[in-house]
C-alpha cells in the first residue's frame, strides 16, 4: 500500500511556475461558480486564467520571437479576449 503522507511531501519536490496563490484563486473562483451553477462563470474563469497564465509561463519566449514589436502583444491579448467574449456569447444564445 502506497505511504499516503510520503506521497504528499514528494509533492513538495515538484517546482511550480505558476505561483499558488493563482492556482487557489482559480480554484476557488471555478468551485463558486460551480456551486451556484453558473457554467458560463467558470468557462469565462478558465478562459481568462489560461490566456494570463500562457503570457505569464510562455510571455518572454513570445516578446522574443516577435522582436519586441508591442503589436503582437496586443494581438495576443485582443484575440485572447475575443476568444473569451465569443465563447461567452455563445453560451448566452444557446438554443
Amino acid at each position: 500500500m502506497m505511504d499516503l503522507m510520503g506521497s504528499i511531501y514528494n509533492l513538495g519536490d515538484i517546482n511550480l511556475a505558476i505561483p499558488a496563490w493563482q492556482m487557489a484563486a482559480y480554484i476557488g473562483l471555478v468551485a463558486f461558480f460551480m456551486f451556484i451553477h453558473e457554467t458560463r462563470g467558470c468557462l469565462v474563469t478558465t478562459y481568462l486564467f489560461g490566456l494570463y497564465w500562457g503570457y505569464y509561463l510562455y510571455g518572454s519566449d513570445f516578446l522574443t520571437a516577435a522582436n519586441g514589436v508591442p503589436a503582437v502583444t496586443t494581438a495576443y491579448i485582443a484575440f485572447g479576449l475575443l476568444l473569451a467574449g465569443f465563447s461567452l456569447i455563445a453560451l448566452f444564445y444557446e438554443k
